[in-house]
């Protein structure tokens, strides 16, 4: 297993740039929950994290972009990280509206048929 800049374990979703920003505040872990929670897979998604600058002088916080691209359907949404950002809660509503594409744990609460398996 890859480790990264800071020592823990590689995102099992694909990471580009600078991530270790977005792993000093946990976000790493609520934005994989959030995958697992509705359902999807995370080796379907990549992030790409571009840091913008230092929240504030003598700041070890940073504000950054995250673009979140589900490689199976193409969608990709990018939002800004750092200081009084939540990037994750706005990814998670894009997520359960079907953004970027259908939950399959939302169909399965919704009663959404499944496609059949012949037997």
């Amino acid at each position: 297993m890859f480790y990264g800049r800071f020592g823990s374990a590689a995102m099992t979703v694909h990471g580009i740039g600078d991530t270790w920003v977005m792993e000093q505040l946990g976000e790493k872990q609520d934005f994989e929950a959030e995958l697992s929670r509705l359902g999807f897979r995370h080796e379907d998604f990549t992030v790409r994290v571009r840091r913008a600058r230092p929240a504030s002088a003598g700041s070890w916080a940073y504000h950054y972009a995250v673009r979140v691209t589900n490689c199976r359907c193409a969608k990709s949404n990018i939002y800004w990280g750092g200081a009084g950002e939540n990037w994750v809660a706005q990814f998670a509503q894009d997520l359960a509206d079907g953004y970027f594409g259908h939950s399959p744990t939302l169909d399965r609460l919704a009663g959404t048929p499944r496609p059949s398996v012949n037997r």
